[in-house]
């Protein structure tokens, strides 16, 4: 979703585009604790979008039918950012670098994190938080499928023995592939449910 869209037609801080470009010119609009001036700059799921100016803050997510959401979210809670681990590789040194969904990534020492875990990561001061596995009892958030947007509670990680995905499955009664599924919390789920829906503003 771009940047100057978002501040014309979904929080209507300004009327025109011409108006979202003065805005972010300014340098007063953050996306995850970086200014941003571009107004074609994309936002994606889990992207922490700042304007500290008038004291607004938001989290993009998912609703439950599949569309990008800005939830608004405590100041707070706009240093951080949850990362998923797509893959992970060796380097130069015998040090692992781990890629997130959102094209960063992070180089390690060691193997000690897989592929379908999360992390929460520190805006401002680049660091690891917490480290949140695909495994039992984590709360994830699903990314895909006909329970997109839901957050429910993993019973069971299955893997497969063919080409096909690895299977998850929730203790709230439902499945789908480790693909659609992003790790959240471990004792309580560390975002909020989608509440503000930019497709019907």
């Amino acid at each position: 979703m771009p940047l100057g869209l978002i501040l014309r037609d979904y929080l209507k801080i300004v009327d025109t585009m011409w108006e979202a470009k003065k805005v972010l010119n300014s340098r007063v609009v953050y996306v995850d604790n970086v200014v941003r001036t571009d107004h074609k700059f994309p936002l994606g799921l889990m992207d922490v979008l700042s304007i500290p100016s008038i004291g607004k803050y938001y989290r993009i997510l998912y609703d439950i039918k599949g569309r990008l959401i800005l939830v608004e979210i405590p100041k707070e809670e706009s240093t951080w950012k949850l990362l998923k681990i797509e893959n992970i590789i060796m380097v130069r040194g015998n040090k692992y670098q781990y890629n997130f969904h959102d094209g960063r990534n992070l180089v390690l020492n060691e193997k000690i994190y897989k592929t379908g875990d999360s992390i929460k990561f520190d805006l401002q001061k680049k660091e690891i938080l917490e480290h949140i596995p695909m495994a039992e009892n984590t709360y994830s958030f699903i990314t895909g499928g006909q329970n997109v947007g839901r957050i429910a509670r993993i019973d069971q990680y299955v893997e497969t023995k063919s080409s096909s995905p690895n299977i998850v499955k929730f203790k709230e009664g439902f499945e789908t592939i480790s693909d659609f599924v992003f790790p959240v919390g471990t004792v309580k789920p560390l975002i909020m449910v989608p509440e503000v829906n930019l497709s019907e503003q």
